[in-house]
């Protein structure tokens, strides 16, 4: 049996600035490196490495039906963690939604639209 983990993820993102501040500014993740040459941002999320690529097309602003990221953060208070996020100016006009026994979570879009959800789990997922 294999024993597989999560080392590194990619988004790709129009715009690196726009990016950057949201991942880095208000989601407070540690950038780790820049590299302008080939458009890239890459940020510390625990134990996995979040590479951001630019240059790419925004996606439209629905995305009921649209192929995109999906982002899952882990947080130990859910509550807590969404009001420092409120401070830093998100916004979470849907509030704390729970899967029941499983994951209360918050969610928001980056700039391009990709989802982020952020959770606080109520049992292991695995």
């Amino acid at each position: 049996m294999l024993n597989l983990s999560i080392q590194h993820v990619e988004i790709r993102v129009s715009s690196l600035e726009a990016a950057k501040d949201f991942y880095a500014n208000k989601l407070g993740l540690q950038v780790i490196e820049e590299i302008p040459a080939i458009s890239l941002l890459a940020l510390k999320a625990g134990s996995v490495r979040l590479s951001i690529f630019g240059g790419f097309r925004k996606q439209a602003a629905s995305m009921d039906d649209l192929t995109n990221t999906h982002v899952v953060f882990r947080t130990k208070n859910i509550s807590e963690t969404m009001i420092e996020l409120q401070s830093r100016g998100l916004n979470f006009p849907e509030g704390i939604k729970e899967a029941p026994g499983f994951i209360r979570f918050i969610s928001l879009q980056d700039p391009d639209g990709n989802l982020i959800e952020i959770g606080e789990y109520l049992r292991e997922p695995v």
